[in-house]
């Protein structure tokens, strides 16, 4: 489970900003849909209360995206092994300065533990690792587990671990010597035998809690068949969740042709005309010597019965049909944290605000941070909870500001005020700032 991220000086974040899952204590309502009630390894402690949802909203170019890359290479950097030293960090600080550092920071809970990871890196190295281990779950302050540093001329770093981690001097020594300067600690212990608890939790959670972020051109419908064919999810279970959002779809099946190459660039012929993009199969789902399924989906009506394959559904059907399959995904797993890039995309109010409401009651204890440009769904104020919705607001000088709908006193959001009104009008930032005339001129 993820408590909160913050982010500095990288893409559009200049200062430090944060983004929480911990719920305001100002915001009352909806718990039982809203909140996961996370159980220490300690039964007598206090269980630790987070929102299973995050919604951003913001601007075209506000760095509502941003939050989510900056996220996604926290987790990509905490993993990756370099083969040599002299590699450098590929990423864009604001404002294209590469003389400064970036930070990153992380609350987390893997296997009933609470841990503070926070990394400095700039284009040629770690500067600064700290891996921190709260006692319980609802615990303030945590104790060091280690610290690391870099010696900037002779590119080696320095690795502390805490007494109290009982971490053997050999197993330090091996862990300074496999570590990289432009890699980090984490990345270095997957390369030993010695095993850390601290190290080996916080490891699996970069590795197989946090996905990888799904941006908007991610063909998620593929995925989701892969769900299918492997019986994570069971169609049936898509089939029913469509019906009731009204498609006349009876039946899915799946029917296995061509490599995953093969079946990738057919999915983008169809929904990129003329243009050649490369995606890289290797991850999380499939592999290039795999069978793909391809989707076929059988339609009823009174007056008919057929088959149509994806290639041929509308981009609507589609969209829901990727959901559904993250939604049943998400409800079977166990403290996963998912992030999907603009997630109304072509997608009917009414189905968007469906496919939020099916999440918050049937997703137990897994996690869902996205953004929208959906504001039907804040006039929804009966099912919203403030402190569940983030405005990334765009700065005079270019800079991404992060804050929650929670933030506003009463002076600006009143119990009686509608969030949809204030929220358009500019009153809570956020949104465009386009002149009265739209009308463009072209000098001739």
């Amino acid at each position: 489970m993820l408590v909160d991220f913050s982010v500095e000086n990288f893409l559009s974040f200049k200062d430090r900003q944060t983004l929480s899952f911990e719920p305001d204590v100002k915001v009352k309502g909806l718990e039982d849909y809203y909140l996961i009630s996370v159980r220490d390894k300690d039964s007598q402690k206090k269980q630790l209360q987070l929102l299973k949802i995050g919604m951003i909203y913001g601007a075209n170019a506000s760095g509502k995206s941003n939050l989510l890359k900056a996220l996604d290479h926290m987790r990509s950097i905490a993993l990756r092994t370099q083969t040599e030293k002299n590699i450098q960090l590929k990423f864009i600080p604001f404002g294209m300065d590469n003389s400064g550092k970036s930070a990153m920071e992380v609350n987390f809970i893997s296997e009933q533990t609470k841990y503070n990871y926070k990394v400095e890196f700039n284009t040629n190295m770690i500067v600064y690792e700290e891996l921190n281990e709260y006692p319980f779950l609802t615990a303030r302050k945590s104790k060091n587990v280690y610290k690391r540093t870099t010696d900037k001329e002779k590119r080696l770093p320095n690795i502390v671990f805490d007494k109290g981690q009982k971490v053997d001097s050999m197993t330090q020594r091996q862990l300074s010597i496999v570590t990289l300067s432009n890699e980090t600690v984490l990345a270095g212990f997957s390369k030993i035998s010695a095993d850390i608890p601290a190290l080996r939790n916080s490891c699996d959670w970069f590795s197989y809690k946090i996905d990888k972020l799904l941006p908007p051109q991610t063909p998620l419908h593929m995925i989701a068949a892969y769900y299918i064919d492997n019986n994570l999810i069971k169609s049936q279970s898509m089939v029913s969740a469509l019906k009731r959002a009204d498609f006349n779809i009876s039946d899915i099946s799946i029917d296995k042709k061509g490599s995953a190459k093969e079946y990738m660039q057919d999915v983008l012929e169809s929904y990129v005309e003329g243009h050649k993009l490369t995606i890289n199969l290797e991850g999380e789902y499939f592999d290039n010597n795999s069978k793909i399924p391809k989707i076929i989906i059988r339609h009823k009506t009174d007056q008919t019965e057929f088959v149509l394959p994806d290639s041929l559904e509308s981009e609507g059907t589609m969209r829901y049909f990727e959901l559904m399959g993250i939604l049943l995904h998400l409800s079977d797993s166990d403290g996963q944290f998912m992030m999907i890039d603009e997630l109304g995309m072509a997608l009917h109010p009414e189905l968007y605000d469906s496919f939020i409401i099916s999440f918050l009651k049937n997703v137990k204890n897994s996690q869902l941070l996205f953004t929208t440009h959906n504001r039907e769904f804040l006039q929804k104020k009966q099912i919203l909870r403030k402190d569940a919705l983030w405005i990334a607001n765009k700065r005079s000088d270019g800079s991404t500001e992060m804050y929650s709908f929670a933030d506003f006193n009463s002076s600006v959001i009143r119990d009686t005020t509608s969030i949809y009104n204030a929220y358009s009008i500019g009153k809570l930032g956020g949104v465009p700032r386009n002149s009265d005339d739209l009308m463009l001129y072209i000098e001739k």
